[in-house]
């Protein structure tokens, strides 16, 4: 009876999450004190065993990166770094898709999604309608090249910090192991959007010549005392997380005094300083966290992985390899984060032959792969969207120009995002049968 008002109580709020893309944080808040009533009542789930349950490293390693991350937006450095890669691009569709593709997939190598889409979708927006261009694909684009490069590295989104802090893994596995393939598929999805946009290049969309008129791209300039204290910080940061296995430090504290560094000299506002700090993020995971534990006190992960060991006949390398494509359906609908926090225990069972790390990159790039397939399962696809709407009624006088061109829904997202989830997992499968070879 117990399990099954858990297993209610976890997927009432995930639908509440899913319903709603802000104050997700508070629906998962309430579901881990639920969750803990409801295990103290039965004697299942102590509040103790739910403190337990918390990755604190992972919390740490968010707080840290993301202060670090708003300290590097709060200098103009991203805008300016977006903005003058759009600039070089001619006007070309094409290369407004790649160049932006790959200033994406650089941010996102040390900022969470939502800090990169959030400067490099105003940039596309004024830039694509300057030019005429529909800018709805090089969104698209954008939001699966900030999957790629999050996927990459240890700090580069929040399911690497999960996997990072379960599986004790350092900043230079994730480069070893995720960072080559991750470039292979970043390729791959350039060479799709090229073969299936065909002439889009060179379709204009009809724009208001008013709204040209003194319209910029550049909106800010660098702050560059706060540049200087970002370059530093960020350079200690990556020497200590690149050391950080041969010292014997965890990454997550590494980052965690980084980021207290950085917030003292942003110098971010009452207003600011919450956001600053991944503070939604961080009562999310910590949520998320304590609900992943209360299914693990009742033995349900217990029971999934032996279903997966049943299923896959002992096969170890077949059994990463179906966790990776689970991993990947199942982060269509709840998203990366907590699907990393329910399968790194199951990946931890794993003992592959050749890399030992394998069953990890399999859950990463399964959880990358089903990021990419929709807007629900996509870090930042909702904040991209508000962000078009936004920027549309801004400037009515674009409302022609944007009815023209594609319209931004959830079904033409997965127009490009399902096939590009199809050719990432079949890429990663081999990938991975490889390395557990």
């Amino acid at each position: 009876m117990v399990g099954f008002l858990v297993l209610a109580v976890f997927i009432v709020t995930f639908v509440a999450v899913y319903r709603r893309a802000e104050g997700g944080h508070v629906a998962v808040l309430a579901g881990a004190g639920a969750l803990v009533l409801i295990g103290w009542a039965s004697g299942t789930y102590t509040p103790r065993m739910a403190l337990q349950s918390v990755y604190f490293e992972t919390l740490a390693l968010i707080f840290g990166m993301s202060a670090i991350s708003s300290l590097l937006a709060k200098s103009g450095f991203y805008a300016n770094m977006a903005a003058g890669t759009a600039e070089r691009s001619q006007g070309q569709g094409r290369w407004i898709l790649v160049m932006m593709a790959l200033v994406t997939y650089a941010i996102s190598l040390v900022s969470n999604s939502f800090v990169t889409v959030a400067v490099v979708v105003p940039v596309t927006l004024t830039v694509c309608f300057r030019t005429g261009i529909d800018p709805v694909p090089v969104i698209i684009g954008e939001i699966i090249a900030a999957n790629l490069g999050g996927a990459s590295t240890m700090i580069g989104d929040f399911p690497n910090m999960i996997l990072a802090s379960a599986g004790r893994l350092h900043f230079n596995d994730f480069i070893g192991g995720m960072m080559p393939v991750c470039l292979l598929l970043l390729a791959a999805m350039l060479i799709f959007f090229e073969r299936r946009l065909g002439d889009w290049k060179g379709a204009g969309i009809p724009v208001d010549p008013a709204w040209l008129e003194g319209e910029q791209v550049r909106d800010r300039q660098i702050d560059r005392r706060l540049l200087r204290y970002c370059v530093l910080i960020f350079a200690v940061t990556v020497l200590g997380l690149v050391f950080a296995g041969p010292l014997n430090l965890r990454p997550g504290w590494i980052a965690f005094g980084a980021g207290l560094v950085a917030l003292a000299l942003g110098r971010f506002k009452d207003d600011e300083f919450f956001h600053a700090c991944g503070g939604t993020d961080l009562l999310f995971f910590a949520g998320l966290f304590v609900m992943v534990g209360a299914l693990n006190a009742l033995g349900m992960l217990d029971w999934a992985v032996t279903w997966l060991e049943q299923v896959t006949a002992s096969h170890d390398r077949l059994r990463a390899i179906l966790l990776m494509w689970v991993a990947a359906g199942l982060t269509i609908f709840v998203g990366g984060g907590t699907t990393a926090a329910l399968f790194a225990p199951m990946a931890a069972t794993l003992r592959l032959d050749g890399d030992g790390q394998a069953a990890w990159w399999a859950l990463a790039l399964g959880i990358m792969a089903g990021s990419s397939a929709s807007l629900s399962g996509a870090t930042a696809g909702a904040l991209a969207m508000n962000q078009y709407s936004g920027f549309i009624k801004r400037h009515p006088q674009l409302a022609a120009a944007a009815a023209a061109g594609t319209q931004f829904t959830h079904r033409e997202y997965m127009r490009w995002g399902m096939p590009l989830m199809g050719i990432f997992l079949i890429l990663s499968t081999i990938y991975v049968a490889v390395l557990a070879s």
